[in-house]
């Protein structure tokens, strides 16, 4: 009896906890100036810096629960986590996510190194290994190209980027706040082509379950306030170095 006690006297301390918690789903397959991973734990970095706002103006704690690409959407799905920020709803095999107004734009890109000219057309990736991020999907690519469309999939773009300065391939796909912020920063800069080629402009936005902690007015609600403060803007410039 006393066990039983004990057991839902647990429970009842551990609710509160929760409920005053907002928990995000973060991919491992990002990098700066999106992540900053420290012993898999979430440390810094643009994503970071939205949780952080967003749940301070929700007036809730932040939580970080960070899982490979390919299983961002099993802990949303099953009640462990609340929401899923930076994606966009064809990225995602869940068709009854709820989806906020955009939060981040953003540029798909393919890269190349100094020493390779700049791609000027989706038809001269025709039969290109390119470097991609397992788990990602790339329509823009996918379609054009069909089969002709050659992946090499890492797990980040960290992993990508090594390989592309490695001459493991020829071709990178990425997206441009990482590559400029890498064009910045990278100890092997120099080696990196200021010259990309944009496949396409895209917004993302933060995914919520249908019956989850947060409603969808009340989540757009608090990106509007963080967007007229002005205060997303610059999260953005202070990772665009220089």
């Amino acid at each position: 009896m006393r066990l039983i006690t004990l057991f839902f006297t647990c429970l009842l301390l551990a609710a509160p906890a929760r409920a005053g918690e907002l928990v995000y789903v973060v991919s491992m397959g990002s990098a700066m100036p999106m992540t900053d991973f420290r012993d898999g734990v979430l440390v810094g970095g643009l994503l970071k810096e939205f949780g952080d706002a967003l749940a301070r103006e929700l007036h809730l704690t932040p939580r970080y629960l960070t899982v490979p690409r390919k299983r961002v959407e099993a802990p949303l799905a099953g009640g462990q986590a609340d929401i899923l920020c930076d994606l966009r709803p064809e990225w995602l095999d869940g068709k009854d996510w709820l989806w906020s107004e955009a939060i981040f734009t953003n540029n798909e890109i393919v890269t190349t190194r100094i020493d390779t000219a700049a791609v000027r057309r989706v038809g001269e990736l025709r039969r290109q290994r390119i470097g991609t991020i397992l788990g990602y999907r790339y329509a823009h690519l996918e379609q054009p190209l069909g089969e002709e469309f050659i992946r090499d999939d890492a797990s980040s773009d960290d992993l990508n980027l090594s390989k592309l300065l490695r001459k493991r391939f020829v071709y990178m796909l990425t997206n441009s706040l990482y590559f400029d912020y890498q064009r910045k920063v990278h100890p092997e800069r120099a080696l990196l082509n200021p010259v990309a080629f944009k496949v396409t402009s895209f917004d993302t936005y933060c995914a919520l379950p249908q019956r989850g902690k947060l409603n969808l007015p009340t989540l757009d609600k608090a990106i509007q306030a963080l967007k007229r403060r002005g205060e997303i803007q610059a999260m953005l410039e202070r990772f665009r170095p220089g």
